[in-house]
């Protein structure tokens, strides 16, 4: 008997699989729950860091902004006051600026920590899909291998009828 190896999107379509019980669908699906969290933690985690940088983006424009209409105040009027409040504003949109810079860091950590999981439990659910399969096609293997024994074991018995010594078969 030689068992063939099949691929994932190969099924035994000529046995009645509906008696197969795979005793691991519950871990299955116990590890497919856990991709998806994954995956909705991974959407989440680049959601924030895409906000996170049209922030960066926003504030980096008001502060070119702000900085292109300090200089020219300065040309047409020099107010030292208004200067100063200019210049103070112009670092607490850098600050601003950096902070979102250290979030944008640890947001992308993230976002490659959640990716890596991701793969890995990808993997994870690839081996349990193989050894699913691999197990659905010994059992086709096995009913197979019975109903050959039953075929054999029917033509022997006509044959011992057809001969007519049907009763030494059978003892």
């Amino acid at each position: 008997m030689s068992t063939s190896t099949a691929t994932p999107s190969q099924t035994p379509r000529d046995i009645d699989v509906r008696g197969f019980v795979y005793a691991l669908d519950p871990i299955c699906q116990k590890q497919q729950w856990r991709m998806d969290k994954l995956m909705i933690d991974l959407a989440r985690s680049q959601q924030a860091l895409t906000d996170t940088e049209a922030d960066m983006a926003r504030v980096l424009q008001t502060h070119d902004q702000q900085a292109g209409e300090t200089g020219r105040a300065l040309l047409q009027r020099l107010d030292p006051g208004a200067h100063r409040q200019a210049l103070g504003y112009l670092a607490n949109l850098r600050g601003q600026w950096k902070k979102l810079s250290l979030r944008r860091q640890t947001q992308l950590a993230t976002r490659d920590r959640l990716r890596r999981e991701c793969a890995a439990q990808q993997l994870h659910l690839e081996g349990l899909a193989r050894h699913k399969l691999d197990a659905l096609t010994q059992y086709a293997d096995e009913v197979r291998q019975r109903h050959s024994a039953e075929q054999d074991r029917d033509w022997l018995a006509r044959l011992a009828l057809a001969r007519g010594s049907a009763p030494e078969i059978m003892r």
